[in-house]
C-alpha cells in the first residue's frame, strides 16, 4: 500500500483552486485568498485511509510551465478544477489540462483525474450534462465532484476521491480499446 499521497490541483485561474484548500484547511471559506496556497500536509490521524496526504496547488501566474511538469511527474492524482458557471474553464478539461496531465503518458501509466467543479453555490442545476461526455471520453478521470469552497459544500468528499483514486484504483481488469486482459501487476 501506498506510503503517503500527492494530490495536485490544477485549472484556470480564478476558478477557486486555493480556495477550496484553505476551506478544507480551516473549515470555513477564507476571507483573504492568497494567488496561491503553500504545500499543505494532512497527518495520516486525520484522514479517512490513515496515510499522510500532501495538497499542492498551482497557479499559472506565480509557476513556470517546468514547474507544473515536475509536479504533474510527483503527483499521484490530479485533481482539475472548473467552474460550474463558466464554460471556457470546462472546454479547457479537454483541449489543456488532461492533455498536458497525460498527453504523453502510455495508458497503463495514466495519472488518475479528478474532475472538481467549483462554485456549485452560484448555480441552480448542475453541470454534469456538460462533463459526462468528457468522463466518457477520457478512460482516466475517476470521478467527477461538484463543490464550494464558499459553502463547504463537498470539500472533504473531494479529498476523500483524490485518495482514495490512488489508494483502491477502479482501472479496470479488462481494457476494452485494446480487447485484452489487464494483468493485476498491470493495475498495481
Amino acid at each position: 500500500m501506498k506510503q503517503d499521497v500527492r494530490i495536485l490541483l490544477l485549472g484556470e485561474p480564478k476558478v477557486g483552486k486555493t480556495s477550496l484548500i484553505m476551506s478544507l484547511v480551516g473549515e470555513e471559506f477564507p476571507e483573504q485568498v492568497p494567488p496561491r496556497a503553500e504545500e499543505i500536509t494532512i497527518p495520516a490521524d486525520v484522514t479517512p485511509e490513515k496515510v499522510p496526504t500532501h495538497i499542492v496547488d498551482y497557479s499559472e501566474k506565480e509557476q513556470s510551465d517546468e514547474v507544473l511538469r515536475d509536479e504533474i511527474i510527483k503527483a499521484n492524482v490530479v485533481c482539475v478544477v472548473y467552474d460550474v458557471t463558466n464554460e471556457d474553464t470546462i472546454d479547457k478539461i479537454k483541449t489543456k489540462w488532461i492533455p498536458l496531465v497525460n498527453g504523453d503518458a502510455e495508458k497503463g501509466n495514466k495519472v488518475p483525474i479528478i474532475l472538481v467543479g467549483n462554485k456549485s453555490d452560484l448555480r441552480c442545476g448542475s453541470s454534469m450534462e456538460t462533463i459526462l461526455p468528457i468522463m466518457n471520453q477520457f478512460s482516466e478521470i475517476e470521478t467527477c465532484v461538484e463543490c464550494s469552497a464558499k459553502n463547504l459544500k463537498n470539500i472533504s468528499e473531494l479529498f476523500y476521491y483524490a485518495q482514495k483514486a490512488v489508494l483502491h484504483p477502479t482501472a479496470p481488469l479488462y481494457d476494452p480499446e485494446d480487447k485484452q486482459r489487464v494483468t493485476l501487476n498491470q493495475v498495481v
